[in-house]
């Protein structure tokens, strides 16, 4: 950090040449003035890195330069307040304000090269995690939302307002694979606390007794091995975001617990005896059915509501199945790059096979599909006979032909009830979901199609 640019705002100018002598010696360029007008002046020509700023100037207030260089310098600077004794007050006031630290005079010079020091590292560490943040927000960027489907730019149009909102609590749902993760992180690198901690957690992948001490941490004691205190996620999440995925899978006694926590923003560490507040956006997801977990109390009711003031579905990919051509461009660039391939072209049997497929792992299993076929293929044609999709083979499917339809039902027990589901289903499905459509290819009218929708709990 030597050479970097220290400005000196005092009055006394017999201590700046003291300072800029001292410092000088460490290394670095020093510069002063000694009025207020002066330092703003100085400040906005020489743009340093550090500025030692006494309180008392003959011609303002040193709070007043402080807000000053603070609105007109970027990057801004590590402000030091120098104050006399007596002053602590003003000083901590000017902490608030967004000084680095304070020193009381009279000091000694190796106290303030400490000060200095941290002060730089600090930035340093700042700088660091501003660039991080800004490489995360082009990652996480709403160009990553990708699709032009009603239902996606539904998405994208809600997660704008969310991010401008700033909720507290936000549920998504969705089946596996639909991207409620990438979900969480755009709604977190696109908002106001975007420059504060992402932390994700699986509730499912932990068990019951170390997922609640992940969470709220404990104290040193608390139970055998807890050598030391440990802080849970909820602090360590202090400011920014907690994503708790796979919600529906937490124990019923843990949910609990997890209620208070979301409604007062409070909780105490395992063997703590004193309250915690944090202020942290609590983001849940799960695939399962929660209203069905709630009816069958395998959920509770009361952290139901509570996570549910905002709440939105991840579309399925088989409802939005035109934007299955852009996400396939999309990941054959992203793996072209990724593992050094130059595919540039798409067949159409492997374009038509994937507008056909149900995608029962949605999103997740396309990304993986061309990930096999791109690493598999050669040139610059992706290679049909690496497509790998998945078929039950107790799969009932509805097969397009030039001019014909092909049920094929496997062998074996199969219900009326079942068949009848299943072709329904899949007749959805090659129609984008579009009942008009639907009823004409199965030959009945919309009105009876929605009837038997509804039976089968496939109307809202």
């Amino acid at each position: 950090m030597m050479g970097v640019l220290i400005l000196v705002i005092d009055d006394e100018r017999l201590l700046c040449r003291q300072l800029e002598k001292a410092l000088s010696q460490e290394g670095y360029n020093v510069v002063s003035a000694f009025s207020a007008q002066e330092g703003i002046e100085v400040a906005i020509k020489e743009n340093p890195a550090v500025v030692l700023l006494d309180l008392r100037l003959p011609d303002g207030d040193g709070l007043d330069v402080l807000q000053s260089l603070n609105t007109v310098l970027e990057p801004r600077p590590a402000i030091i307040i120098m104050t006399a004794h007596g002053s602590i007050e003003t000083a901590v006031s000017a902490i608030k304000m967004g000084a680095y630290d304070f020193i009381e005079k009279p000091f000694h010079l190796d106290k303030l090269k400490v000060v200095i020091r941290n002060a730089l590292s600090a930035m340093e560490l700042q700088k660091d995690l501003n660039t991080v943040t800004r490489r995360e927000q082009q990652k996480y960027g709403f160009d990553a939302l990708i699709g032009e489907s009603k239902a996606m730019r539904e998405i994208i149009e809600l997660f704008k307002k969310l991010v401008e909102a700033d909720p507290k609590t936000i549920l998504i749902t969705g089946e596996s694979g639909t991207g409620k993760g990438l979900a969480a992180k755009i709604l977190h690198f696109n908002g106001v606390r975007a420059g504060k901690p992402f932390i994700e957690i699986n509730c499912a992948a932990i068990p019951e007794t170390l997922l609640e001490s992940e969470l709220f941490g404990y104290e040193a004691g608390a139970f055998t091995d807890a050598k030391k205190m440990k802080k849970g996620l909820f602090e360590l999440a202090n400011g920014g975001t907690l994503f708790l995925d796979e919600i529906g899978d937490m124990s019923l006694s843990l949910q609990a617990k997890l209620v208070k926590v979301i409604e007062e923003r409070t909780f105490r560490r395992i063997g703590g005896t004193r309250d915690i507040s944090v202020d942290v956006r609590v983001i849940a997801a799960t695939n399962r059915d929660i209203k069905e977990l709630v009816n069958k109390k395998l959920f509770r009711v009361d952290l139901y509501h509570r996570l549910n003031v905002i709440s939105f579905e991840m579309p399925p990919l088989r409802e939005r199945k035109e934007d299955i051509p852009l996400l396939t461009e999309y990941f054959v660039n992203h793996f072209n790059n990724e593992l050094h391939r130059r595919i540039t072209v798409i067949p159409d049997e492997v374009k038509e096979a994937f507008l056909n497929y149900h995608w029962p792992g949605n999103v997740r299993e396309l990304r993986s599909t061309i990930e096999r076929a791109v690493l598999l293929s050669e040139g610059e044609r992706l290679n049909p006979k690496y497509i790998r999709l998945e078929e039950s083979d107790r799969e009932i499917r509805l097969e397009r032909s030039e001019s014909d339809l092909i049920l094929k039902i496997p062998l074996g027990e199969v219900s009326l009830n079942e068949i009848e589901e299943r072709v329904i289903k899949e007749a959805l499905n090659l129609n984008n979901w579009n009942q008009t459509r639907t009823a004409e290819m199965l030959g009945v009218t919309r009105e009876v199609l929605r009837y038997r929708m509804k039976k089968m709990g496939l109307l809202d």
